[in-house]
Formats: structure tokens, sequence, C-alpha cells
């Protein structure tokens, strides 16, 4: 779903200009007339803003009719093959931007008529039963009355969305983001709720689709993969790896080689070193940066892929991030993942993103999901980072609790029309 404003001085003025980008199929949400500007405006024209739509996601709208994607590591047409020396423009995170507890409304009466508004949506969502789901959505739009000082919307049901999003612990500016498409839409604007629904929930898979995962495919023995593993102490480093070595042994089918550089922690490497034997894995140990290229190159002949793990870095150590600044100039064509708790505060994963952006491009993997009381961390440190989060893990079940990121499935737990009042990853619940 594109959701786009057009202002211009007439309606008739930008028809032609929404005809042209959006095609016959665009939908009106909105027509608003703006006030003349300038000194008691004398000096400017009034104007008209047009809010308008069309459906051009054809994975959107895979997503929409609830069709879930196979659940893989990297599916052939998702995954790069070769190196990864890829450059992409990245936003920084900003380090600075305070913590937001969401004010949730009191009132009982409120929570209740919420609670159905979101049953309704959760319907049109996945379009079970869209028209008459639609028209009771409808109906309970209008009767909802949000508390005066949570109201920022003038459609209710926009309003619930920034709440619910709220709730979830996303940030106040990154919910204004991915609703400000809508902010000029009103209850007189009659707007298909459908259409509602379908742009915020745009808004949200357009932030999480399309990483850079794992390719799947095998490769020669003289362009086998490398990928690294980095991450602040703690976070689960050493498990996500030996997740990922079991799914794309068992799985996939791949020959998997392993290379630690975790030597500040014993646990770390005794513990690789069992997965390593479980699976009859060819395993290295890495002591000092000049030793990596010697065991990598080892690796790469005999397997079709070599993953890599790093000691735990902290990002207020300027030493400990120039060691491992050391460590993947040994290792220039590999892919890179940053692995961040989400049990992590706000303030510090964003400390942490901007540290080590200064270090080498990235990808995230979160983990810990099944600890976390809400998802809204995880989008907001993809929205305001620029980075994609690729994978997820929800457990220390080896290898079942890790999966590559499901939009559908984080966006509508962020809207609230998920099935159920628990979040998908609650208690390992992630697998479908």
């Amino acid at each position: 779903m594109k959701v786009k404003r057009y202002e211009g001085k007439s309606e008739a003025a930008l028809m032609p200009v929404i005809m042209e980008e959006m095609g016959e199929g665009a939908t009106i949400i909105s027509v608003k007339q703006k006030p003349a500007g300038g000194f008691f405006g004398f000096f400017r024209q009034s104007s008209v803003v047009i809010t308008a739509a069309c459906e051009d996601d054809a994975e959107l709208m895979k997503f929409m009719n609830n069709q879930p994607e196979e659940n893989v590591v990297a599916p052939p047409d998702v995954a790069e093959s070769g190196k990864s020396g890829r450059k992409r423009k990245r936003k920084k995170p900003s380090a600075e931007v305070a913590e937001s507890k969401p004010e949730v409304p009191e009132s009982d009466a409120i929570g209740e008529s919420m609670s159905i508004l979101l049953q309704e949506a959760r319907k049109a969502a996945n379009q079970i039963e869209i028209e008459e789901a639609t028209k009771r959505a409808k109906t309970k739009v209008e009767s909802h009355v949000p508390t005066p000082e949570g109201k920022k919307y003038n459609h209710s049901m926009v309003q619930l969305f920034y709440d619910t999003m709220l709730e979830q612990e996303v940030l106040p500016e990154v919910a204004q983001h991915l609703l400000r498409e809508l902010e000029d839409v009103d209850e007189s604007d009659r707007a298909d709720v459908r259409i509602l629904i379908k742009s915020v929930y745009g808004s949200l898979v357009d932030i999480l689709k399309n990483p850079t995962l794992i390719n799947t495919e095998k490769s020669g023995k003289s362009d086998a993969q490398a990928v690294v593993f980095m991450g602040p102490t703690g976070v689960g480093k050493t498990t996500t790896i030996a997740k990922l070595s079991s799914i794309l042994t068992l799985k996939h089918g791949l020959r998997v080689g392993l290379i630690t550089a975790d030597t500040y922690r014993i646990a770390a490497v005794e513990q690789l070193k069992t997965y390593a034997d479980i699976l009859g894995l060819d395993i290295r140990v890495v002591y000092k940066p000049d030793e990596m290229q010697e065991h990598l190159r080892t690796l790469r002949k005999k397997n079709d892929i070599v993953l890599i793990d790093t000691a735990g870095r902290s990002h207020k150590s300027t030493e400990s991030i120039g060691e491992l600044k050391q460590l993947l100039d040994a290792v220039p064509d590999s892919r890179r993942y940053l692995v961040l708790s989400v049990t992590t505060r706000y303030r510090d994963l964003c400390k942490i993103v901007s540290v080590f952006d200064g270090v080498s491009d990235f990808d995230l993997i979160f983990t810990k999901l099944d600890e976390a009381e809400a998802l809204g961390v995880l989008m907001n440190v993809c929205c305001l980072a620029g980075k994609k989060a690729a994978y997820v893990t929800f457990g220390q079940n080896v290898p079942d609790d890790l999966e590559s990121v499901k939009p559908d499935k984080i966006a509508k737990s962020l809207l609230g029309l998920a099935e159920g009042e628990v979040h998908p990853y609650a208690e390992g619940g992630g697998q479908p």
C-alpha cells in the first residue's frame, strides 16, 4: 500500500498528477483546504492537500492475505551470493534519544473500546470477512474517544494504532513517522478502514523487509563465505552461531567451518567446540588477528561457509573496539552481523550501534525476544539507525529458537493485530 500527500492550488490541478503517479486504481483518502499563510493571508493563496493511496506492493498483499513465507535461513531469491563488499548508506542512530514511557489510557470503557477495535482490525488485516469486519470497525471507530492528553490524530483508527505502538514501546517519534501520511485524515473523510490499516502495516513492513541473509547455496572451495558475528558481552553470540551452524548443516546440507576469537572466555570456546563435535565441524581458535587469515584460508578449502565468533566488546572501550577493527581488517570479504539483545535499554542500544557502525557495515540479529515484554525496541533501532534486522532468537533450544525476520509477524504484533494478547516470540513461541 502506497500512501502519499499532494499539495497544490486546486483539486483539478492535483488529480492529473495523482493519476499519473498512482494510476487509475488510486483511492482518495482525504481532501483538505490549507489556509493561506503570510500576514493575515494577504501574501499567499490557500491550497489543497490530497492524501491518496494505491496498492502496488505484491509482497505486502501476500502478507495481508496471511500467506506465510517459508521459515528458512536465507531464500535463494533474497540471499546475496559471493563476497559482500557492499557499502550501504545508513542513517546514523541518535545516542541522545531519551527513553520514552507510553501513556496508556486508564479508562476501562476506552480500553474495552480499543480491544473491540483491534479485534475488528485484525479481521480486516487478514482479509477474513473483510466487508462485514470493516463495517463493524467503522461503527466502533466513530464511538471511540481517546483521553484528551493522549489525542494526537483526528481519526480514531489512526489514534488507536498510535496508542497501540506506544504500548509496544515504540518511541513516539517512530510511531509518528510511521503514521506521517495519515496525519491529515479525520473522521469526516469517511476513509476506508482497510486502506488505513494497510497503509500503517505497509510502513512497518517496508522498514523490516529485505535484510541481507546468509546465502544457503553451496559455493566453490575458493569462494566459501565468511560471516563474522560481533557485539557486546552477554547477548548470545555463541549460542546464535551454534543455532545457525545446526540449521546450515542439517537443513541445508552445507559444510560449515567455525573460527572463534573469543579467547577471553574459556567457556565460550568450549561451548562452541562441543557443538562442533556434535555436528562434526572443523573449528579453529584465533588468539591474535594475524592468525585469522591462515585459519580462514584452511577452512575455506573444505567448507561452503565459515562462521566467525568474536569476543564481546564494550562500546565504551576504545581499546576493545580497536582490537575488533584489527580482526575485521583480516577478513575484508566477509558478511557481518551485530548481535543485540532486546532486553538492553534503548539508549544503550543506540550507543552500541553508533560505535560499531564506525567500525563496519552490518545487519542486525536480535536475541532474547522471549524475555522481552514488547517488540518496540526492535522497530526503534531499525527505523532510527537505518539498519536491517536479519534474524531473531527467542530461547536456548538449538537450533529451533531462531528464524529469519518475518516482517508480517512483527508488524501485526506492533499494531495489535496478532492473534492472542501475547507477542509472537513470548516463551519461545516463534516457530509457525
